[in-house]
């Protein structure tokens, strides 16, 4: 794995995803590929979105969070955070 720049960028929005996210997140990082950052776009969430999120030390994820602005800005937001 490149420490300088991932060969590729996951971003994955989401929105009050409680209920799915963990299984989400576990199936992007636990790929057998490991050369990528994994973008992870909070979008105003208002449930345990945050603190599942919050819960991985894995050194690929960034966390972005920010107010409610829709998928189509919270997947422009962490396309442009992408290396």
């Amino acid at each position: 794995m490149s420490i300088d720049k991932p060969a590729i960028s996951v971003v994955m929005p989401v929105f009050n995803g409680e209920k799915y996210l963990k299984e989400a997140v576990d199936s992007v990082i636990n790929q057998t590929f490991n050369d990528f950052e994994f973008i992870i776009v909070n979008d105003g969430s208002t449930d345990r979105s945050e603190e599942i999120i919050l819960s991985y030390t894995d050194k690929r994820i960034k966390y972005i969070k920010q107010n409610n602005t829709g998928i189509v800005g919270a997947l422009r937001n962490g396309c442009n955070i992408a290396l």
